[in-house]
């Protein structure tokens, strides 16, 4: 089992959010060439189009559960997303028995590892999931209301801002709030 410095885990997580304002530029230049109501038409780039909350949405079906989450990145995907995924420090807990870092839960995904972030233990991933969201101006996937954030983070009360889901019998559904 391989441990990863404090100073791996911050470079790490400074490629992420790297990642992700390469995204947000890249966006903001097309739809600046495309038009501002065009983001439809926008190509799925390389780099991440939404933040999952993965410790949130492994619950959608129930108990904690690899092939809800892998379901629902699939229909992210499905929609012409790019998902990046963090996760609470006690991810591989839930789902193998044992601890999981970013290299393990990107295997377990499928995914790239840049894409993948578990915070550290005594960590909250929702302060990630929505600092990651508002600077690159990104949605969030998560069923979570993130109340508590609304002052930092008033964007969480708008509308589109937090993609809500259910899982069941394999199908993923999309819930949309009414604000």
């Amino acid at each position: 089992m391989s441990v990863m410095t404090d100073a791996q885990v911050l470079t790490l997580f400074g490629l992420f959010l790297l990642g992700l304002l390469a995204t947000l530029l890249v966006v903001r230049a097309l739809r600046g060439a495309r038009g501002a109501g065009d983001h439809d038409a926008l190509p799925a780039g390389p780099e991440a189009t939404v933040i999952v909350d993965g410790s949130n949405v492994m619950h959608w079906g129930g108990d904690p559960s690899l092939a809800v989450l892998l379901r629902v990145l699939d229909a992210l995907r499905d929609l012409g997303h790019v998902p990046a995924v963090v996760f609470d420090a006690n991810v591989g807990y839930k789902l193998f028995d044992r601890f999981h870092g970013h290299d393990a839960m990107a295997r377990a995904l499928e995914m790239p590892e840049r894409l993948i972030l578990v915070v550290d233990r005594g960590d909250v991933a929702d302060t990630a999931i929505l600092a990651v969201a508002d600077e690159a101006n990104l949605p969030v996937v998560s069923n979570d209301r993130f109340r508590e954030w609304s002052v930092q983070y008033p964007w969480v009360k708008k509308k589109g801002r937090i993609l809500r889901g259910a899982y069941d019998n394999g199908a993923v559904t999309w819930t949309h709030p009414r604000r």
